[in-house]
């Protein structure tokens, strides 16, 4: 029994990035019994038609055609059946916790009114729509001819997906926080996300997050497996090098944009992590060729 490693093995041997959204068509024309998968990210399965059957440890669901389901990260086995039809067709997007608490933040004010229903779960299945089944349509005309979405828009268009099942039925959504595990998890992501561009201290995050700075220091850790120091760090000049790519903005203007307080020690940071002064990075990506 083959045990395949989702969504990395359809990446070409590079693992999806955190902030990446993969979509994919799948398409069969005969059964696939108890497969062992490693989900390393979340999955949403749009099942266009057979049967598909999910174990984890301590569920089983079965997602019929017409049928959507949320799943966690984690190791399931699977079977997709033909079920009476000539093939077994669905449509995947896998997405990272980072993409759908980013998801919950922004959206935050539709979720305030509303309870999880019910415990916490490792798969919730939704009914297709019309609006879903249009929704569906509209990636089967780019997909099924092995076509492909810019990133860009492949998180449109999990979002867009991801908005409508929360404005559909709200209180049940809010069972797939099972994908975010911990409500204090998701106010840390929220306060430094928010503090990226900031001079914040790592003081100061832990007053906004109500803790004190060794409780935060080690959730923190717990979270990102690095100091927030060192993310924050990381963080910042990765926002400094989107930013010099655009000819409209200058090394000398940015510092301020991305938490330092002073132009020579951003160009410090800068040249120690990417190995180039910020001059020297813009002008490399600005003479290159679209």
């Amino acid at each position: 029994m083959n045990t395949y490693y989702l969504p990395d093995d359809l990446l070409d041997d590079t693992a999806a990035g955190p902030d990446q959204v993969v979509l994919r068509y799948y398409d069969s024309d005969r059964d696939s019994v108890r497969n062992r998968i490693v989900l390393n990210q979340n999955m949403i399965n749009l099942l266009v038609s057979g049967k598909k059957t999910i174990i984890y440890p301590d569920a089983t669901a079965v997602v019929n055609e017409g049928e959507l389901v949320v799943l966690s990260t984690g190791n399931v086995l699977t079977s997709e059946l033909l079920a009476g039809t000539d093939r077994f067709t669905s449509i995947l997007f896998y997405f990272s916790n980072q993409v759908f608490n980013r998801f919950l933040i922004k959206y935050e004010h539709l979720l305030k009114q509303n309870t999880p229903k019910g415990d916490k779960q490792s798969f919730l299945i939704f009914r297709q729509d019309s609006f879903i089944k249009h929704f569906i349509a509209s990636l089967q005309i780019v997909l099924s001819n092995g076509g492909s979405l810019p990133a860009e828009i492949r998180l449109l268009r999990i979002e867009e997906l991801l908005l409508y099942l929360l404005q559909s039925d709200p209180e049940r959504f809010r069972a797939i926080e099972i994908l975010t595990r911990n409500k204090q998890q998701l106010q840390i992501k929220k306060v430094i996300e928010s503090q990226i561009g900031q001079p914040t201290t790592v003081d100061d995050l832990a007053f906004l997050c109500h803790m004190s700075t060794s409780t935060f220091k080690r959730k923190f850790r717990e979270i990102y497996h690095t100091s927030p120091q060192k993310w924050l760090l990381a963080r910042r000049l990765e926002l400094a090098a989107d930013l010099l790519k655009s000819c409209d903005e200058s090394p000398s203007g940015i510092y301020m944009k991305v938490g330092y307080q002073n132009h020579s020690s951003f160009s410090e940071a800068f040249r120690n992590h990417f190995g180039s002064t910020p001059s020297d990075f813009q002008q490399k990506h600005l003479n290159v060729a679209p």
